[in-house]
């Protein structure tokens, strides 16, 4: 891993973080399982927890799964195994129930991730319905109030943004007690503010507390969807015939 040593990162502790809002593809899944004999190959058993929140809706599924993350116990609705090496891990690898992320997701964010500077690393993703947006969005330059996609992003890239769907993402676990709570929400929630979806939410949360939001785009997973290949190459090519139309 680039910039850390294997005694390094076998040092460290992590929880792997599955919600499951109602019921899992088999294609997420695997990826699921692959992930976590990754980190088992990486940790040893002591050094990893994890937790697999059960058919709860959003958002308190995440919410909950927060929760036990940080109290290092089981709470509603969530099941799994707690670390056993210290009372709360160094990080928290989260992976959406309908995404399938690399096997290696966890070296990929972690060679790019650090506790001060990037503790929030999210892989790139897209949405699963047309026209196939990419996760990461910046703040729109015509209006500092609004944030749009980043269609014009480089592969194998860091990028500090103002939001990313959570897909697969890596946060240090500091970064939970800096954040107001819920740490979570959907619509409505607070008055004067346009209502969200949970992982919007969250990076509201976040740029509330000025933690940094960065996302790597050499980590891509796939987002379950519309039975369609999703890839960078497709979503550029759709926006780039949707460009060409407006500009008729």
């Amino acid at each position: 891993m680039k910039g850390h040593s294997v005694g390094d990162i076998k040092n460290e502790t992590v929880a792997l973080c599955l919600p499951v809002y109602d019921k899992v593809d088999h294609r997420a899944w695997l990826a699921d399982m692959m992930v976590a004999m990754e980190l088992g190959r990486l940790f040893p058993p002591e050094n990893l927890a994890v937790w697999v929140c059960h058919k709860l809706p959003q958002p308190h599924a995440q919410n909950y799964l927060v929760q036990s993350v940080l109290t290092n116990r089981p709470a509603y609705g969530v099941t799994g195994t707690p670390l056993v090496a210290k009372e709360r891990p160094d990080w928290m690898l989260w992976v959406e129930d309908d995404s399938v992320p690399p096997a290696n997701a966890f070296e990929l964010l972690r060679q790019h991730a650090d506790p001060v500077e990037k503790p929030v690393m999210h892989g790139i993703s897209f949405d699963r319905m047309m026209p196939h947006d990419p996760s990461i969005w910046k703040v729109d330059p015509e209006d500092n109030k609004r944030i749009v996609p980043i269609h014009g992003w480089q592969d194998n890239t860091l990028y500090r943004v103002a939001h990313s769907g959570t897909c697969v993402m890596l946060v240090h676990t500091s970064v939970w007690e800096r954040l107001k709570r819920p740490w979570f929400r959907m619509q409505p929630f607070e008055p004067g503010v346009q209502g969200m979806i949970p992982c919007m939410s969250l990076s509201h949360r976040m740029r509330q507390a000025d933690v940094p939001i960065w996302a790597y785009t050499g980590c891509v997973a796939g987002h379950i969807g519309e039975p369609v290949e999703v890839n960078a190459e497709i979503s550029r090519g759709i926006h780039a015939q949707i460009e060409a139309r407006v500009q008729k």
